[in-house]
């Protein structure tokens, strides 16, 4: 089972363990909170070793930034990636040198989302450091501060999560028909988006394996349920339509392709009344099956229903309006579902490393099974 210690001691004060990584030579990277302050290091053999405040040898930019009065931390993945809230209110990214450029090019393959959402801006960049424009409004994340506008702003971010498809369907209604021979399609949808990465069915059971691989010695008796689970997702998910990325012929199932996310939940759509919706963190944006968005989605409102962050009629809120957008835009509601399952499955893996939600991720697994 997990060694992953729930709080750490720094300078004499007890912080609370809220994320945890796998990294590199065996280790785990840690970020803990002590109030709104953030502080990261790594586990190895048992040891605990945070970092200096507001340094980390692999993020160069990370020091110079907090250099400045009024800059804070908001996240911190050691070695990885940290975001900075600038005291003049715009967000900054930094990461390992040469990195950089993986942030802005994600920026401009997200351009199919801006149809309907407002999306940041990249304002400045160097190798290592990306300054973004902020967006307005709350993450809906937090039912208690959207209020009454809970349920209109679900609605108006589903409506312009659709209207990205907008940006192939005029190539593809006609092509990428049931039992067709797609190929041909689905080469006029990389043509009008040369720079979009696939992800395919294929690519998503090798994520499955791989977040398996990394908790394997996390999950404890639930190892046995998630290998059990991944076989049936993994065989829905193949069974269905061939790779895209192999240039073969799709079935149904897999026939709704388009921009996507890839990585879209509640913390990734920010509401503004006069606004509207925006989209954060678009360096996963690809071109893949649509239902995964929706899937992943809807996999998340379950979650947070069970963490008590949403109540069950929160939760039923989002559900019913993904239930409405998949019925409005033509999308294969039982493909949304094995997309779903693989993204419970998935977040079980991923919470294997949160100490204070690795007992209950046993939920995710039960709600994976048909």
């Amino acid at each position: 089972m997990s060694d992953i210690p729930e709080f750490v001691t720094i300078e004499g004060q007890k912080w609370t363990v809220c994320r945890a990584w796998p990294a590199s030579r065996g280790r785990i990277a840690l970020e803990a909170q002590h109030g709104s302050a953030i502080r990261s290091g790594f586990l190895s053999n048992g040891r605990v070793d945070m970092l200096e405040e507001g340094r980390d040898s692999k993020l160069p930019g990370l020091e110079r930034l907090l250099g400045t009065a009024g800059n804070r931390v908001v996240s911190h993945r050691p070695g990885k990636r940290a975001v900075i809230r600038l005291a003049d209110g715009r967000f900054a990214k930094c990461v390992r040198s040469s990195k950089a450029d993986g942030i802005v090019a994600g920026q401009d393959r997200a351009e199919a989302f801006r149809n309907g959402f407002a999306l940041p801006t990249v304002l400045t960049a160097d190798d290592s450091t990306v300054v973004l424009s902020a967006l307005p409004g709350v993450e809906l994340h937090d039912p208690q501060r959207l209020g009454a506008d809970w349920s209109r702003a679900w609605a108006e971010a589903l409506d312009a999560w659709a209207l990205a498809a907008s940006t192939t369907d005029t190539t593809t209604e006609t092509d990428m028909t049931a039992g067709a021979d797609t190929s041909a399609a689905t080469n006029t949808i990389a043509a009008a988006m040369p720079s979009m990465p696939v992800h395919s069915a294929s690519s998503e059971v090798q994520v499955l394996n791989e977040w398996r691989d990394r908790a394997r010695v996390h999950l404890g008796e639930k190892l046995a349920e998630v290998d059990a689970l991944i076989t049936q997702v993994s065989a829905d998910l193949l069974s269905d339509g061939a790779s895209l990325a192999d240039g073969n012929n799709s079935s149904a199932g897999e026939r709704n392709w388009g921009p996507i996310h890839r990585d879209l939940h509640d913390k990734q759509v920010m509401w503004d009344p006069v606004a509207g919706p925006g989209l954060l963190d678009v360096d996963t944006a690809c071109l893949g099956e649509r239902e995964l968005d929706l899937g992943n989605l809807r996999a998340h409102a379950q979650w947070r229903s069970h963490q008590g962050i949403w109540t069950q009629d929160d939760a039923e809120v989002v559900i019913g309006e993904i239930s409405r957008i998949t019925s409005a835009s033509g999308l294969d509601p039982d493909r949304a579902r094995t997309y779903e399952r693989s993204a419970l499955v998935r977040l079980a893996c991923v919470y294997a490393f949160r100490p204070r939600w690795a007992p209950h991720t046993g939920v995710l697994l039960e709600a994976a099974h048909e």
